[in-house]
């Protein structure tokens, strides 16, 4: 545990250190992937209708985190989907 300047165990530091870590890696893979917290994106998915035809939509997001293996987006009916940094690459539409 680490100590202040008078001696006395400081619990602080040592916690707040994994958290700077944390919001360093993802301000690290915010650069990486070019997409940042809190904006919207556009993402093309492929889905199929009933008439078994694979039908191509536009969907708009928001990034709500950006994890180590994926990326969680929120629909703006709440429901969230995440994909592995690959798969969003491929599908999202630059506009």
């Amino acid at each position: 545990m680490g100590r202040n300047g008078s001696g006395y165990p400081d619990p602080t530091y040592d916690q707040a250190l994994p958290a700077i870590r944390r919001e360093e890696n993802i301000r690290a893979r915010e650069k990486r992937y070019g997409v940042k917290r809190g904006e919207t994106v556009h993402i093309i998915i492929d889905i199929k209708d009933e008439g078994r035809r694979t039908v191509k939509v536009s969907r708009r997001m928001q990034v709500i985190n950006l994890y180590e293996h994926h990326i969680l987006l929120r629909h703006k009916t709440g429901a969230c989907e995440s994909y592995q940094y690959q798969e969003f690459m491929q599908m999202m539409d630059r506009r």
